[in-house]
């Protein structure tokens, strides 16, 4: 494991069960609210993996470790991805937390033992999506959005969840990726990949 985690790891003893371990890591960094968004993500995606009839053990997996390196300031974040010499793109610099998918994908190799591709690209684009995905990277993106309980009317996460409901998973990703384009001109950062995967999506 890398030093730069040592200070998030203190007293960590692994014990093989994912839902057990992220309990105690983000209970031991005090970060309940993380936790708690985490497993509300982990039961989304269980449930939509389950719609499709597919095994929702690698989706479970992805949601359990898909935010956390929300114990690392928001401060610090590019600084750590660059400690760690993960590529951070020129546009990621103009919003710290930007890195926080790329972040967590590092988090969940070196310190939970992740090897399995799939699991990892899902953690990696959580936030952003990106094109050529696969089913596992489109349940964790839309159940990250569609379970949040935000205050107010929010049409989008209402239309996300009917196209769930039809099975219709590109469509419940395109209509959350064409919310954030519509808002491209006061956002500081539309990312690459969120553009390339919408690009993907309409011409398909």
């Amino acid at each position: 494991m890398n030093d730069i985690f040592s200070c998030y790891t203190e007293n960590l003893i692994l014990t093989g069960n994912i839902r057990e371990d992220i309990h105690a890591f983000f209970s031991q960094n005090k970060d309940l609210r993380t936790l708690n968004h985490t497993l509300e993500v982990a039961n989304e995606a269980i449930r939509i993996a389950k719609l499709f009839e597919l095994d929702p053990q690698k989706v479970e997996c992805a949601a359990l470790l898909h935010d956390i390196s929300n114990v690392v300031p928001i401060s610090r974040m590019l600084e750590v991805a660059e400690q760690l010499s993960i590529e951070v793109l020129e546009e990621e610099y103009k919003y710290d937390r930007s890195v926080h998918q790329k972040l967590s994908r590092y988090m969940a190799q070196d310190i939970f033992g992740i090897q399995d591709e799939e699991i990892l690209s899902a953690i990696e684009s959580h936030t952003t999506h990106k094109p050529s995905s696969s089913m596992t990277d489109k349940i964790l993106f839309v159940s990250d959005k569609i379970s949040w309980n935000l205050p107010g009317e929010h049409p989008y996460l209402h239309k996300m969840r009917e196209a769930v409901g039809r099975l219709e998973i590109d469509k419940a990703v395109f209509i959350y990726l064409d919310h954030i384009w519509d808002q491209r001109d006061i956002l500081k950062l539309v990312h690459p990949w969120l553009i390339k995967a919408r690009e993907e999506l309409l011409e398909a």
